[in-house]
């Protein structure tokens, strides 16, 4: 710790309390350990073995593992700062959307669909900070389902395979549910000496949890003990989600690789540090970045390897930048291509449509317990705010009984009634939308049932608008573009909101309330042209944008190779979810985890077990 402090509430409004008690505990960095003693000033030109270029969810898990090799000199360089108290609180993590730890993306307005949205446009937050996106994430813990690895093994990615994969899951993990591990199964699916510690949720809504867990199995999907360790079978399956949260704090990669390993006098982190270009010389050898340090210009140079780790958009913008990508498009932009590669296509993303349903429960959203929920946290990180925003539950399905793997997952947002929580979601749609959502929320409780659509067809682009790597690429995500899609989102809609014919949601006297959205009134109200109508316009995202550096055996149709080495260039490599051929049955942390542990092994087994050639490429 910087020093120690003395955590404590004035008086006034309970409002007030609540407001000066979180302001109190960020100034205070009462949970972050600090970090600032392993950060300086580096000399400008200075050589490192390795380079990482992001200090992200993958970037850490590099971080860590390639400095426990003592004789390797490796260097951080992280475009964000380190992640703020709220990034510790697991509940908080939407505190953290719109502010200078998020880069604050949001998608290409086409003007025809998504006009339920603010300005047409879906906001992307991505984490601009140390541990990126696993430190302002929901923190489900959701592996996928062995059919999307085999699916990535079969197109010729040989070290991808279901068993590989899942041995480096466990590496990864620390398994702390001591009730869960009572069962043999589930013990030996997790790992339990790794450095993440996954964990559950003791949720406030634990009762309700279980009732909307019950009202899936009405429905044909069943409920199993952890589904990272349940074989997907019939309709479908639902369970408490496992959790990146440990003790009441949230176990990001920052805090689970990257703070272990700062001390290590051979890893040097730089916060602040925005890479504008890799260094590629005429022999197509990767050797260096130029970065801007807090408006700083300087140059770093790699003896062995840069590794791009700064995630789906900002990977494509900075191999593109530097000469890397498609030819005709950098043309564009007046950027010399040095290798043809398909940066940026192939964008991926987990869609998920909202899906409103007004009830009787829970309760109230009161100031004074709002307080004592604070100062709880202060006294032993329990209660409300140890929790996640969303309710820890996920329920994983398919249209069809004979399916090996899921085509959706939903996962419940409940705000009581007239709950201030709901204000930022709401502001996330147009006005009149807003207002008719509010409307039922302000006389009932309101659950969004968020509908994610697994694994879609609908490809999208990331694409530069200039040359300058300040100017944000514009963002096509092209939702549910491909037909196959949009059928999929009304009959997956169709089946979940069936929920509403249940016991448990009838005795709340729950109903799906007609959002004001002038687009789809000719159609007939929960109709599945209406939903389908629906689904265009108020889609939006899971957070889950992969694939833009696809891995494949082609450089036509990919940009990584099996041990994600960029196609025609020596010394560079890809680590982030921008490698992953398909998206993945779930939330996309762990895997991510998994790609970094992974990658580690491949670049210790190239360099260590023979000498390294200089001249080799992808």
């Amino acid at each position: 710790m910087a020093g120690e402090a003395t955590c404590f509430a004035t008086t006034g409004s309970a409002s007030q309390l609540f407001a000066s008690a979180i302001n109190i505990l960020t100034a205070a960095q009462c949970l972050v350990p600090d970090m600032k003693s392993a950060y300086g000033t580096l000399p400008d030109q200075d050589h490192f073995d390795m380079i990482i270029v992001g200090g992200g969810t993958a970037g850490s898990v590099v971080a860590n593992r390639l400095s426990e090799i003592e004789e390797w000199n490796v260097l951080v360089l992280e475009a964000g700062p380190e992640p703020p108290i709220e990034s510790d609180i697991p509940n908080l993590e939407g505190a953290l959307y719109r502010s200078k730890y998020d880069w604050q993306y949001g998608t290409k307005n086409d003007g025809i669909t998504l006009q339920g949205l603010r300005d047409g446009s879906v906001q992307w937050p991505r984490g601009k900070m140390l541990g990126g996106g696993s430190s302002m994430n929901a923190m489900y813990y959701v592996r996928g389902n062995d059919h999307d690895f085999q699916t990535w093994y079969a197109e010729g990615n040989p070290s991808w395979s279901p068993e590989n994969v899942n041995s480096y899951f466990r590496k990864a993990e620390n398994f702390q549910d001591m009730e869960l591990n009572k069962d043999p199964k589930i013990y030996e699916t997790y790992g339990h000496d790794g450095p993440l510690v996954i964990n559950t949720f003791n949720s406030s809504y634990a009762d309700t949890i279980q009732k909307v867990l019950d009202s899936w199995d009405h429905i044909g999907v069943k409920q199993v003990p952890d589904i990272n360790a349940a074989k997907f079978e019939g309709r479908g399956l639902c369970s408490f989600s496992r959790a990146t949260a440990a003790n009441g704090v949230r176990q990001s990669t920052y805090r689970a690789y990257l703070n272990p390993a700062n001390k290590r006098q051979n890893l040097k982190i730089v916060t602040n540090a925005f890479v504008t270009k890799i260094l590629i010389n005429d022999d197509a050898q990767a050797y260096g970045v130029e970065v801007d340090i807090n408006g700083e210009q300087k140059t770093f140079y790699a003896d062995i390897e840069v590794i791009v780790s700064a995630g789906a958009i900002n990977s494509a913008q900075i191999l593109m930048l530097s000469g890397i990508g498609p030819k005709e498009h950098l043309a564009s932009q007046d950027i010399s291509c040095k290798v043809n590669l398909p940066v940026g296509q192939n964008l991926q993303d987990h869609p998920y449509v909202p899906i409103p349903i007004c009830g009787n429960k829970p309760g109230r959203d009161n100031e004074d317990e709002k307080m004592f929920e604070v100062l709880r946290y202060f006294h032993d990180k329990t209660g409300y705010l140890q929790q996640g925003s969303i309710t820890n539950m996920a329920a994983f399905f398919s249209r069809c009984e004979n399916m090996t793997y899921p085509e959706y997952q939903c996962h419940l947002v409940m705000f009581p009634q007239n709950s201030t929580t709901a204000r930022p979601y709401l502001n996330t749609f147009e006005n009149n939308v807003a207002d008719s959502i509010t409307q039922c929320h302000s006389h009932n409780a309101l659950y969004i049932l968020a509908l994610h659509l697994l694994h879609p067809f609908s490809r999208g682009n990331i694409s530069l608008i200039s040359s300058d790597p300040y100017v944000y690429p514009d963002i096509y995500a092209n939702y549910l573009s491909d037909e196959r899609d949009l059928q999929a989102s009304a009959d997956g809609i169709m089946i979940a909101s069936t929920l509403v014919d249940t016991p448990y949601f009838k005795s709340i006297n729950a109903f799906i309330p007609k959002v004001d959205l002038p687009q789809c009134d000719e159609y007939e109200f929960l109709s599945e042209l209406y939903w389908k109508c629906y689904s265009k316009h108020m889609t939006q995202t899971v957070f889950h944008p992969l694939s833009t550096a696809k891995m494949g055996p082609d450089p036509k149709d990919s940009v990584v190779n099996n041990i994600l080495k960029v196609y025609g260039v020596g010394g560079l490599r890809v680590v982030d979810g921008s490698i992953m051929p398909y998206e993945t049955s779930g939330n996309t942390n762990a895997p991510i985890i998994m790609i970094g542990e992974m990658a580690s092994d491949m670049i210790k087994d190239e360099y260590l077990s023979k000498p390294i050639d200089d001249t080799a490429s992808a």
